[in-house]
């Protein structure tokens, strides 16, 4: 099994619109490509956090899903509209797997 989670900070002023900007993505990928992604808002630590979480059965699987989603344009587009509610530097993936 393998793990992908995305993480990024919300945007001052920006915390109403990007809980549903993270919504739209989560249900927009599930819906399309029938993924099991979830999203988390941080609620001690670096509050104000979103994370995006999603399992694969290996990388292979996970890499596939990320070219389908590199390819979609509406996809692309969705996210490319969150560079008004989080702060870019900090968006940060990072891929786990199982022990």
């Amino acid at each position: 099994m393998v793990r992908w989670t995305r993480s990024a900070r919300i945007a001052p002023g920006k915390f109403i619109e990007a809980i549903k900007w993270a919504k739209e993505i989560v249900e927009f990928t599930n819906k399309k490509y029938g993924s099991q992604v979830t999203a988390y808002l941080d609620s001690f630590g670096e509050f104000g956090t979103l994370r995006w979480f999603a399992d694969f059965a290996d990388l292979a699987t996970l890499e596939k899903q990320q070219h389908q989603l590199n390819a979609d344009r509406e996809y692309l587009q969705k996210v490319s509209r969150g560079t008004e509610f989080v702060v870019v530097e900090s968006i940060f993936d990072t891929v786990m797997r199982a022990i």
